[in-house]
């Protein structure tokens, strides 16, 4: 070997450990990429797949709500309350729409409204909008037959009321997605509602249906039927009766509730202001109210009955026991007096409920004592609600007596400082009428798809059958002889008690607000056998105030109606009709 061919091997010896290392250096990094790729490639086919192929098929399929239709709302004879009828839904596919101004205005002159808004809807960036919810069939299928390319139309349904103000504040509204919004809507809307279902099909990245696509549709499952205790031709007389009090004694609103003293079934309610659940949206919140459920207010000598059943029930008094009365009485450095001045009088406890004497209802409350006040009252439900299927009740205001006042229980007993909603009211009178239950008021009758549905009425003991039994003839001799001669119903015995109960300031001062009443006759019929129980108020009236004369005579209009439609056989006539006074 020459010394060159030894240097070139020398060389190359040196050189072949650099290329090897080279060569496994990228052997490594080749090896490093394939295993960061293959792992990508497991994240994205096995950990992330699912996500993955869930947001592909977001892009390429539109899930459409199919609504379910509500079940309908039925009065105790059948009569249709509340409906649900068919109608159509218009949408659009934005990027469908060639002319989107034409049809905008197209929109409009069909559909009413304004094109604006149409096209503003035409012009989003979306694959489906709404149009137009649960508009007219026939409006829908004349927008169809024009042939718009990129709207289309949904089978739909929408409520509807045919009564119009008929019940209103009862049965409440739903919304434009068919849940129940207010009133018996809202509190059985399980029941009503039913079970959307949907639609699910393929679309191009326009919107638009793939031929052939993947189509998945799950039916909706419709509402049940509910069968209510109101009575709509006594619904219909309550109201009239009512707003026509309201405008003739110049009143800022009113209450009524007609109701079966046996069982708590309430055949009407009403409060006015009124309103259209057709059209709800054009009136103020305050006529939504069912005031006598979700209001409270102090009753005032309609509490009297109470009172003197309390006293009764106890044995401290009978109804004929005697009392000498003073013109005015001080307890707790406050002077109690009567609605009209006069002389000193012994009357019967019978009559200082007939005449609704302020002092002798205190000093019955001073012989109840504190805690035997507010025990009566308690057993006559006034610390509870009433149980009403109705949303929002208001439960009132009795405070135990460790927080009343000195003058507590001088007012509390005339029905100051004392409040409740009106059928806490209605609740413990038909107590004195059925023989002394306390029973659970309630709206719903039965529902006809789920007989087997158990509903809870629970009852129970306010007072005695034989207290009972004094105090109906006592509220008897208030109508025949004393404030309540106006609710008196030709033909059938009235029971019942006159209220004039001054309005608490709202101003965040103590005291009430000067010139302000509430108006109020609550009673039964016939007054040896109830079947109506019916509570009146009227509120802030301005051209009278005293309960005898502003709400009597409309309690006498809506029982009179009521009995002879409910066929309750008649007793004996009522031949001189007394005239109220005080009360």
């Amino acid at each position: 070997m020459t010394a060159s061919h030894a240097k070139a091997a020398r060389t190359a010896a040196r050189e072949r450990p650099a290329s090897a290392g080279r060569f496994s250096l990228l052997l490594a990094l080749l090896a490093l990429g394939m295993a960061v790729v293959g792992g990508r490639l497991v994240h994205i086919h096995i950990i992330a797949g699912p996500a993955y192929a869930a947001a592909a098929s977001e892009q390429r399929t539109r899930d459409i709500v199919l609504s379910p239709e509500r079940g309908f709302i039925y009065d105790r004879e059948g009569e249709v309350l509340a409906e649900s009828m068919d109608a159509r839904t218009v949408y659009a596919v934005p990027d469908s729409v060639e002319d989107k101004q034409g049809t905008a205005n197209t929109l409009a002159a069909m559909l009413g409204g304004d094109p604006a808004v149409y096209l503003e809807r035409l012009s989003r960036d979306a694959g489906f909008v709404y149009v137009a919810r649960k508009i007219d069939i026939s409006r829908a299928e004349s927008l169809r037959e024009l042939e718009i390319k990129g709207l289309g139309f949904l089978e739909d349904s929408r409520r509807v009321y045919p009564g119009n103000e008929l019940a209103c504040q009862v049965l409440g509204f739903v919304g434009v997605d068919d849940e129940g919004l207010s009133g018996l809507e809202l509190y059985y809307d399980d029941v009503l509602s039913g079970t959307p279902g949907r639609l699910v099909g393929e679309r191009d990245t326009k919107g638009r249906p793939i031929p052939g696509g993947v189509t998945h549709e799950e039916a909706a499952i419709d509402g049940q039927d509910i069968v209510l205790t109101i009575d709509k031709d006594i619904q219909y007389q309550a109201q009239v009766a009512l707003a026509e009090a309201v405008q003739t004694w110049g009143a800022v609103a009113g209450s009524i509730i007609v109701m079966d003293p046996r069982n708590g079934e309430i055949f009407a309610m009403a409060s006015v202001p009124q309103f259209n659940p057709n059209d709800f949206a054009s009136y103020e919140g305050s006529s939504y109210r069912n005031r006598p459920v979700v209001d409270t207010y102090e009753p005032g000598s309609t509490i009297k009955s109470l009172t003197a059943s309390a006293v009764i029930e106890k044995r401290l008094y009978a109804p004929e026991s005697a009392f000498q009365l003073p013109p005015t009485i001080t307890v707790g450095g406050r002077t109690i007096k009567e609605a009209h001045d006069r002389p000193q009088v012994e009357w019967s406890l019978t009559e200082i409920v007939t005449n609704s004497s302020n002092v002798g209802s205190v000093m019955l409350g001073m012989a109840l004592g504190d805690e035997g006040l507010y025990e009566s009252f308690s057993a006559f439900g006034l610390t509870e609600k009433t149980g009403v299927d109705f949303p929002g009740e208001a439960k009132g205001w009795l405070p135990p007596p460790d927080l009343w006042s000195p003058s507590s229980i001088a007012t509390i007993p005339f029905g100051q400082g004392v409040s409740m909603n009106g059928l806490q009211l209605a609740r413990a009178l038909a107590a004195i009428a059925n023989g002394g239950v306390l029973v659970t008021p309630h709206f719903l009758k039965e529902i006809p798809d789920s007989p087997s549905t158990e509903l809870q009425r629970p009852t129970k003991r306010a007072i005695s059958a034989e207290t009972a039994t004094a105090m109906r003839a006592v509220l008897t001799d208030v109508v025949n002889e004393g404030t309540g001669g106006l609710a008196t119903v030709n033909g059938y015995q009235v029971a019942g008690k006159t209220g004039t109960a001054q309005k608490a300031r709202t101003d965040g001062q103590p005291g009430y607000a000067a010139g302000k009443y509430v108006a109020s006759f609550s009673g039964f019929l016939p007054a040896e056998n109830p079947r109506v129980l019916i509570l009146v108020n009227i509120d802030e009236p301005s051209q009278a105030i005293y309960g005898g004369t502003v709400a009597a005579p409309t309690f006498a209009r809506v029982g009179r109606f009521s009995v002879e439609h409910l066929k309750v056989p008649p007793g004996v006539p009522v031949t001189e009709v007394p005239q109220p006074s005080g009360d």
